[in-house]
């Protein structure tokens, strides 16, 4: 089955398997696709799936939903790409992954997760891979100590034995610079409320005080200042200026928590809680603030009552029946607003409950237990009461599935076929529904990174359960994020707009964000993919994003039926418009690490500069903490992964680039767009060994500058001498370890600064080897450096390690200051001295040097990378979803600050609260 829509893709979702349905059997494919001409299968705007016929153009109603069971109709907000690109799928070979790899294997240390050693600890993200030399399949893993170099073979092929890594900080690199906020006085960084087996009361004495009265409960709460920033400032308020629900919300809210039971056929206790006045929308992370301290005394009373009431279990149940009537179609224009006090209701009370219960009280908080007489009335199905269709569907109590499964079950259904810009009020409706799916995955925020992810109850639901539909699931988040849907026009019913423009949006900033969807999509996107790799069921969504192909592409020898198809140009458009944001530069990681099609097509265009030149801005920037620090870790390898392309190399070497007034280091009128990134990266380098010393930071940027190495040609002059002072820098540093230790110990040499720092100065000897070794006449400007610093070369000469790679630089240096000797120059000047290289070079003899096989690193990322990009994204989450989430029990977001050395983690990030603003 090809799953591929039809290239404008304005008016069909991605046409894979109904949620609602089973899963077709392994192996089939739908009869129609046997008999038409793979062409066809291209262009056709008719798609066969699961004998449902999906047309580009269906039948909509004006709820937004196409006439089909499950397949969507594709909404018109699609945002067009410039009409001048030319950069289409070009068809150009995807990128070799069968390099030759020797014991020269470098070992990418990630950004650490939750450590209490006072430097940075390694974790697993991904391995960098040396394919220098012809010896395959020689990976050096984590456990052994990390080297920048390849390592020499034994005449046997056998491994050099190398020194083994520190069992407290995972490396043995640098003095400590970063300190763990945790006081070892203290304890452990994470204390866990205690909890009871029934939700009450009792269960808060652990986070709040047991003595106080409801009024001071709620005080303590809202006095006590978030932790970590939020994107936008939060006011903290007395709970006397929250206004966010008015009186009547409010007597709605504890009408629902108190214990009068509401059954399943109580229409007339229904109504005043679902129907009568429509909940506010939230805006802003103040209004999250806002709605989470004015719910905070009625959840604790709702949870210790719905022991006895069910109501909760109730509210699950009426939701789920207004999802189906949705589905269905029974509502013609707008969504009515008892079907979103249904919802938000559920996600508000259901993100205290996550809050405050453990993952089995969770459980059964939520499936219900034995109910009351009254509670277990069956129920009648959907009455109609003053214009309001309430009740819970028949079909539901009979149903043997989970309420979790059948609330899931729902939930894609309306993310998956809801045409969110067919109103305003079906906007709100998806843009609350992703927010429902997030507070829902967010038992996992509770947990620590090393806790089992069996208790991570509804997430595995959608892992374990709902894989039939991944696919279709990563398509539409994919959909909302490149369209960009804006909330249409507020030209609903008179009433709900009214309503809408008085009190929803009273105290929040309409413009807080442009485009909620598109936000919530990637943000959910990146936690389903940031599951661990290890655990087939966790891993569907990167196999996703593995099957993607563009829709403009040929068709492709190794497609296979489960291919599916998007726009790559809309994607790319979209990156690049802002790649300043955190979740789009992990999306575009994402996307090159999992899909080699899409690597492909980015690295093929011929306007390379679009992505890269941003990519270089924040990485300048980021070193001096303009940019988040787990930002910059993704950036570097998202240019190892450009670096690892030849073709790539090359053209960004021709690529002139004009005065760019960021980067302050020195005016460069006019310089490459290849030799900038040089001068980034070195830069980047010096100032890590200077401050953060991160052994992944100089790993990963020593590892690009190898892989562009033998591209280099017409270096710029300031370029060269900052390749020429970084040898100079490492080589100092060596020089005076290699002293100190030897004052220490005979046995200096198995010390591991001496070994890491003897591999950065091999591996800075192979950058400029290589450099001269290929394009010598190309790059008289790095001669000339290197005559001007040759002196630093005669300490490693006799020094077996380094002595190869000095002599054939050395032979290089001793040709041109010949060559300056004998043009017989009276003082000579930089002009002359470089003009007499410029000369020399053209009769330069290649075989005076040594030719070395060429050193490659290759990206791979471990199957624990989830222990750095699930925390980082729940980081991203927190600080972008207008969500109130308390930092104290986001155990995961411990781990996270901790590893981002507390303070400095979310640095850039504006403040999250000022006390004492109302």
């Amino acid at each position: 089955m090809f799953t591929k829509p039809d290239p404008a893709r304005a008016s069909h979702s991605p046409p894979v398997a109904s949620p609602f349905e089973p899963p077709s059997a392994p192996g089939h494919v739908p009869e129609a696709h046997h008999s038409l001409p793979q062409q066809q299968q291209r262009s056709d705007s008719a798609l066969s799936f699961n004998r449902l016929e999906i047309t580009s153009t269906p039948r909509t109603s004006t709820s937004g939903f196409a006439n089909t069971d499950y397949p969507s109709a594709r909404s018109s907000f699609s945002q067009e790409v410039p009409e001048d690109d030319i950069n289409s799928y070009t068809g150009r070979p995807v990128l070799n992954t069968s390099r030759r790899y020797s014991s020269g294997f470098s070992t990418l240390t990630p950004p650490p997760i939750a450590s209490t050693s006072s430097v940075r600890a390694s974790t697993s993200l991904g391995n960098i891979y040396s394919t220098h030399g012809s010896n395959p399949g020689n990976k050096r893993r984590s456990q052994q100590a990390p080297s920048l170099a390849p390592t020499p073979e034994s005449p046997t092929g056998a491994h050099v034995p190398l020194a083994g890594r520190s069992a407290s900080t995972g490396f043995h690199t640098f003095a400590p610079d970063f300190v763990s906020s945790q006081d070892p006085e203290q304890g452990s960084i994470h204390q866990s409320a205690p909890h009871s087996p029934s939700f009450s009361i009792s269960s808060f004495s652990g986070i709040l005080p047991s003595s106080a009265s409801i009024t001071s409960i709620i005080s303590s709460v809202q006095t006590k200042p978030p932790g970590l920033e939020y994107k936008q400032a939060i006011a903290i308020k007395d709970l006397d200026n929250i206004h966010i629900l008015s009186p009547a919300h409010q007597d709605a809210i504890k009408t629902l928590c108190s214990s009068r039971v509401l059954s399943r056929i109580d229409t007339l206790g229904w109504y005043p809680v679902l129907g009568a006045h429509k909940f506010p929308s939230i805006y802003s992370s103040q209004d999250a603030y806002d709605i989470e301290m004015a719910t905070t005394v009625m959840a604790i009373e709702f949870g210790a009552n719905n022991t006895q009431t069910q109501n909760f279990n109730t509210l699950v149940l009426q939701l789920i029946s207004q999802i189906n009537l949705i589905k269905a179609q029974d509502y013609k224009g707008d969504i009515p607003s008892h079907a979103y006090n249904a919802l938000f209701l559920t996600r508000i009370f259901l993100h205290h409950f996550i809050s405050h219960l453990s993952s089995s009280e969770m459980v059964s908080f939520f499936e219900g237990s034995d109910l009351s007489s009254e509670a277990q009335q069956e129920a009648r199905g959907i009455v109609s009461f003053k214009g309001c269709k309430l009740g819970v569907d028949m079909t539901l109590v009979s149903d043997p599935r989970s309420y979790a499964e059948q609330l899931i079950h729902g939930i894609i259904g309306i993310l998956l076929n809801l045409d969110a810009g067919s109103s305003p009020s079906a906007y709100e409706f998806y843009q609350e529904t992703l927010n429902l799916v997030i507070v829902m995955m967010s038992t996992q925020l509770q947990l620590t990174s090393s806790e089992s992810n069996d208790k991570n109850y509804f997430l595995n639901i959608v892992l374990q359960k709902f894989g039939h539909v991944a696919d279709q699931l990563t398509l539409r988040l994919l959909w909302n994020f490149t369209d960009q849907k804006p909330s249409p026009p507020l030209t609903g019913s008179i009433v709900y707009s009214a309503y809408s423009y008085l009190f929803a949006k009273a105290g929040s900033s309409p413009s807080s964000e442009a485009h909620p969807i598109a936000d919530r999509s990637i943000l959910l996107l990146l936690l389903l993919l940031s599951q661990a790799k290890s655990n087939p069921d966790f891993d569907i969504f990167k196999k996703s994003i593995h099957r993607i192909r563009d829709e403009r592409g040929s068709m492709a020898d190794d497609q296979k039926e489960d291919t599916i198809f998007t726009s790559f140009r809309k994607i790319f458009h979209v990156i690049c418009q802002q790649i300043h944001c955190e979740e789009v530069c992990l999306l575009l990681h994402m996307l090159l690490v999992e899909n080699t099609y899409f690597r492909t097509y980015v690295l093929s265009r011929t306007d390379p500069e679009t992505l890269y030149l941003p990519i270089l801005r924040m990485v300048y920037e980021g070193v001096e903490g303009k940019t988040n620090y787990s930002q910059v870790y993704v950036l570097l390898v998202i240019l190892l992964l450009f670096s690892e392309d030849e073709v790539f190399n090359e053209t960004i070497q021709k690529i002139n680039m004009t005065y760019q007034p960021w980067f302050t280091e020195r005016l460069l009128k006019s310089i490459s767009l290849g030799g900038l990134a040089v001068a980034i990266v070195i830069r980047t380098i010096q100032y890590n060994l200077a401050q953060h010393k991160d052994v992944y930071f100089h790993t990963n940027s020593l590892a690009i500058l190898a892989n562009m190495s033998n591209s280099l040609q017409d270096i710029h002059p300031y370029v060269s001498q900052r390749l020429v002072t970084l040898f100079d820098i490492v080589a100092r540093r060596y020089q005076k370890i290699v002293l100190k230790q030897q004052q220490r110990d005979e046995n200096f040499e198995k010390n591991a600064d001496v070994i890491i720092y003897g591999d950065m100065v091999t591996l800075v000897l192979e950058i400029i080897n290589s450099t001269l070794t290929h394009k010598l006449k190309a790059n008289p400007q790095l001669v000339y450096s290197l005559l001007h610093k040759q002196e630093m070369f005669a300490y490693f000469r006799n020094d077996i390690k380094f002595k190869e790679l000095i002599h054939n630089i050395e032979q290089a240096v001793g040709y041109f200051q010949q060559k300056v000797s004998e043009a017989n120059i009276k003082a000579p000047t930089p002009e002359e001295v470089a003009q007499v290289i410029q000369t020399a070079s053209r009769t330069w003899p290649p075989n005076l040097m040594k030719t070395f096989p060429d050193i490659k690193f290759q990206y791979e990322e471990e199957e624990q990378s989830n222990e750095f990009f699930c925390p980082y994204v729940w980081s991203l989450l927190y600080r972008n979803m207008f969500v109130y989430w308390d930092e104290e029990k986001a155990k995961i977001l411990q781990d996270y600050r901790a590893a981002m050395n507390d303070e400095n983690a979310f640095e850039g990030v504006p403040t999250g609260g000022q006390p004492g603003v109302s």
